[in-house]
């Protein structure tokens, strides 16, 4: 084989242009009557199954219409017949022979007592959806009007209807009809209902016989019927049962059809007439409940007769195509051999170094515009020459510069104070890592070079990590996400993580940098806990010293007003009354104000007072102290916390939302809502105000805070404007843990 090719190698250009041009064209016009030739094959192919597929599916509608048209009117009849007898029983009623109750019980034994089929029966709806008459005790006076088809009985009273129905003791749905009459004295629908199985012997097979036996397909195919044990029904030639009947080649192709009962088959079969069996294609289809398989037949010579003259004019065509192609190929290679042999032997000169070399154009085709690309070439080729020396010394400057970028680039991320660490997309390989990162995770360099960083359990919750991958893959650069991690130790830690994608040595990688923020956020965690102890402090001494003590004076004030009035006259007696009293309700009112500010600096004890009241009393105080309508829409009707802290950081939250929609929002109605969603509790305060930005641009304190008591308690916070106007500001907390416990029923447990 080797030495064959090397052959065809050796060859001159004139050989292998005349015959590989030649080869490749009768080969390329070959492949192409092939081609054409197989669509033909399956365009009659898809052609004649779908003939055949069309006229199975319109014997069995047209099996089925029949069939459907004999169990109507034999149903009608039954429904119509029943119908006369419960007027005539209703004619005895209103003669006064017998009591209306007589009338129902005698024509609930009349109806009940007629069979329809084998498992048909008679019953009487109304039109409230209601079984008024059943066979089945258990079934009358129950309502169902969730079901289709009595909503349809209803609506039609009389008429013929046909639906879907399985008993509790059967697998599958069967197709049932029903025929119904309606007798409105007392409001009965009477419906006749019967499985269409079980009136096959109703079927009148002379009302589509010859239908079926006037399709043909081609000059000899066929349509016939058969049932499942092989007993011809419909045939145009035979009669009798041919379950055991073989082909030519030993198949029993009717027993196969029988258990298939859908599908297409081929097999050779013998017209009376006929000298020799010829291979059949049929189409087959099943009718459940008649067991009839319905099958349309066409012989394949007739079938692929036109296929044989297509073979036979592309054979010709390419005989004719083969002598053409020759005398053109021999005709072409003279006027380009020649050209191509001078211009060989210029490219050699050229080799040698001889520049000035030129190839005369005396023509306008391809071998001309080849001359003159060859003369640029050599025109050209002394430049390049002289600018390739001029880029290989501007290459080596450019080689030092890149080399000393990439040396300054692995010194600033070694000695980043951030933990730096890069990984290649999409599996998130670590490839390099700073020590800022090894000290901060407790990993060695060694463990970490070539490891996936999610296998290394780093990432708490493991989908944290899958999630930062993907955002990176997808949306581009990660900004100070938090994230908690597990370091080396399998202490939970929290940490603060930047990410990008950078392309380094043609790979796709993650550039990340990443601090630990566990100390931090445990030093927020104390300043707030010494924030709440504070308030605490100052609570209890508002309410426990300086509330008794303006106690104390107003009781003064009021002794002092009670020894004024009983006091001699005077002329300014009266005068220094009106004073006291104004002291004593200046004082009742700064006693009240401090009770007040008392209960909002210590605002949450579930023992005392629950959530519900302390929100309630937040509500009030808006109202009392700024004079604005606030209400609180309480829709929850258990406990939402269970832990004081969880409360108390829920509090603040809506204590803050609310400060914030009092002072910058100019509302003129505040709501703070408590709601129950399916999987979610959600609180808040919504606003008819002017609105604010969005906390994306908004970095204060407050909401730093709100945020940050949100994530404590495992909330998300929202901010949202209103389209009416105002804003809303909801703390969204899950209903139920990882174990699916209510969260109003556990206890706060912190997690990374």
């Amino acid at each position: 084989m080797k030495s064959f090719f090397q052959w065809l190698k050796n060859l001159n250009i004139r050989t292998k242009l005349l015959g590989g041009h030649t080869l490749v064209i009768v080969l390329a016009v070959m492949a192409g009557g092939g081609i054409i030739i197989s669509r033909v094959q399956t365009t009659i192919e898809t052609h004649i199954e779908s003939e055949l597929t069309n006229a199975t599916a319109a014997i069995r509608h047209m099996v089925r219409t029949a069939a459907s048209t004999s169990i109507k009117n034999h149903l009608r009849a039954v429904a119509e017949k029943n119908l006369e007898i419960v007027q005539s029983v209703y004619e005895e009623f209103e003669q006064g022979l017998i009591t209306e109750t007589q009338a129902k019980e005698l024509c609930r034994k009349i109806l009940f007592s007629q069979t329809i089929g084998k498992t048909g029966y008679i019953f009487c709806a109304n039109t409230k959806g209601i079984a008024a008459e059943h066979p089945n005790p258990g079934v009358t006076g129950k309502r169902f009007m969730d079901r289709n088809f009595v909503r349809e009985m209803i609506r039609l009273k009389t008429g013929y209807l046909e639906y879907e129905w399985k008993n509790p003791e059967e697998d599958a749905m069967k197709p049932k009809a029903m025929y119904m009459s309606y007798f409105a004295p007392w409001d009965w629908i009477i419906a006749v209902s019967t499985y269409q199985e079980e009136f096959r012997e109703l079927v009148k097979i002379s009302d589509f016989r010859e239908g079926i036996l006037d399709l043909t397909f081609g000059k000899t195919g066929y349509a016939y019927i058969n049932d499942s044990l092989g007993n011809l029904i419909v045939h145009p030639f035979i009669t009798g049962n041919y379950y055991d009947a073989r082909d030519k080649d030993g198949r029993y192709f009717v027993r196969d059809m029988c258990e298939k009962k859908n599908g297409k088959a081929v097999y050779s079969w013998k017209n009376p007439g006929e000298a020799e069996p010829r291979e059949k294609l049929v189409i087959f289809n099943y009718i459940p409940e008649y067991d009839w398989i319905i099958s349309s037949a066409s012989y394949l010579d007739e079938i692929y007769a036109p296929l044989n003259t297509v073979k036979k004019i592309i054979t010709g065509i390419v005989a004719l195509i083969f002598v053409l192609i020759i005398g053109t190929s021999l005709l072409v290679n003279r006027s380009v051999i020649t050209p191509l042999q001078a211009l060989m032997k210029r490219f050699d000169r050229g080799a040698a170094g001889d520049f000035t070399v030129r190839m005369p154009v005396a023509s306008t085709d391809e071998i001309g515009q080849l001359a003159g690309y060859f003369n640029r070439f050599m025109e050209k080729l002394t430049l390049f020459r002289q600018n390739l020396e001029s880029e290989i010394a501007q290459r080596k400057k450019n080689e030092h510069a890149l080399s000393l970028s990439e040396e300054m680039f692995s010194r600033a991320f070694h000695s980043n104070p951030a933990g730096m660490f890069m990984a290649v997309l999409p599996e998130g390989r670590i490839i390099n890592a700073n020590d800022s990162f090894l000290c901060i995770t407790g990993h060695r360099f060694q463990d970490l070079m070539g490891r996936d960083i999610q296998t290394l359990d780093f990432f708490t919750p493991r989908r944290d990590g899958q999630k930062l991958l993907a955002d990176i893959r997808e949306q581009g650069p990660v900004k100070n996400r938090e994230i908690g991690f597990l370091n080396r130790a399998g202490e939970c830690r929290q940490g603060l993580i930047s990410a990008e994608k950078v392309e380094l040595w043609g790979e796709i990688c993650i550039l990340a940098a990443m601090e630990d923020m566990t100390d931090f956020q445990r030093m927020e965690q104390e300043i707030l806990n010494i924030s709440l102890r504070e308030r605490r402090n100052i609570a209890m001494s508002l309410h426990d010293d300086l509330c008794p003590q303006l106690i104390g004076i107003e009781v003064m004030t009021k002794m002092l007003l009670r020894h004024l009035n009983k006091a001699p006259v005077r002329a300014n007696l009266t005068e220094e009354i009106l004073r006291t009293e104004k002291i004593r309700a200046l004082i009742r009112d700064t006693i009240q104000k401090t009770r007040t500010l008392s209960r909002g600096l210590e605002p949450v004890n579930l023992a005392d007072r629950g959530f519900d009241a302390s929100l309630a009393a937040l509500a009030a105080y808006v109202r009392e102290v700024f004079l604005i309508p606030c209400t609180l829409s309480w829709k929850l009707d258990f406990p939402p916390f269970a832990d004081n802290t969880e409360a108390t950081h829920a509090y603040y939250i809506v204590h803050e939302a609310l400060h914030n929609a009092v002072k910058h929002s100019g509302a003129t109605g505040i709501t703070i809502f408590v709601t129950k969603e399916s999987t979610t509790i959600c609180m808040g305060v919504l606003d008819n105000g002017k609105g604010f930005d969005s906390p994306k641009n908004t970095r204060g304190m407050g909401i730093r805070i709100m945020t940050y008591r949100a994530a404590r308690i495992g909330g998300t916070l929202a901010f949202d404007q209103v389209p009416a106007g105002g804003t809303r500001v909801t703390l969204v907390l899950s209903l139920h843990t990882h174990n699916g416990i209510p969260a109003h029923e556990k206890n706060h447990h912190s997690h990374c």
